[in-house]
């Protein structure tokens, strides 16, 4: 009788350890399969021309499993930065990796932030948040916004549970962060605004395209 126990007991660990890596082997081709794809996202634009950047010390350390950062300019004008990090567990970083910690965490002061409504993105409109950030006079406005699987949502802590309850439902727990950033000129706050939301209109196709649905 007791032998019989231990073999239950073996059989019973096996299946468990079994059931566990196959799980984990099928959510990891679930992941590879949601990844996003940078190449989609073109250097050129509409009338913007872009190249690659590599992540600046004075946003910190990128905590992105895979990214995509990439300077657009049109005309004269000052580049928008264009910075899309993806994430496997978007829940980890949710209001922690924010611009509104990152920066004053490097020098940077936060001269006022608020709300303000983006482009359309997968049928849904976009609501972002932004800073104007000052480092020894050099002056950067900051947009971006968040994605819950492929449902653009705000940075508010209520989203965490929406994510959890993804999870529940689906199985997934990605997602990415979006964030535009021009340098403020003579020509003001305002001008940067613009630039910023001329640019996004333009490149929100191509993030549909590159980003897992």
């Amino acid at each position: 009788m007791g032998n019989e126990r231990i073999r239950l007991m073996v059989l019973i660990a096996l299946f468990v350890t079994t059931f566990a890596a196959v799980r984990g082997t099928t959510r990891h081709h679930q992941m590879q399969k949601r990844l996003p794809n940078w190449e989609v996202v073109p250097y050129q634009i509409g009338g913007w021309s872009g190249f690659d950047g590599r992540f600046d010390p004075i946003y910190g350390a990128d905590p992105s499993d895979t990214s995509l950062l990439r300077v657009y300019q049109q005309g004269p004008e000052p580049p928008v930065i264009l910075y899309v990090g993806f994430f496997g567990d978007l829940a980890t970083i949710l209001d922690v990796h924010t611009p509104e910690l990152c920066y004053p965490a490097e020098g940077w002061t936060i001269l006022h932030s608020g709300k303000s409504m983006g482009g359309n993105f997968r049928g849904e409109q976009i609501r972002t948040r932004k800073i104007l950030a000052d480092k020894a006079g050099n002056r950067r406005l900051v947009v971006w916004w968040y994605t819950a699987g492929s449902r653009p949502i705000e940075t508010r802590m209520r989203y965490v549970y929406a994510m959890l309850a993804m999870s529940a439902v689906t199985g997934r727990t990605d997602g990415s962060m979006v964030r535009l950033e021009t340098s403020v000129g003579e020509d003001g706050e305002s001008a940067a605004g613009r630039r910023i939301d001329e640019f996004q209109k333009s490149v929100l196709p191509q993030l549909d395209r590159a980003l897992p649905l």
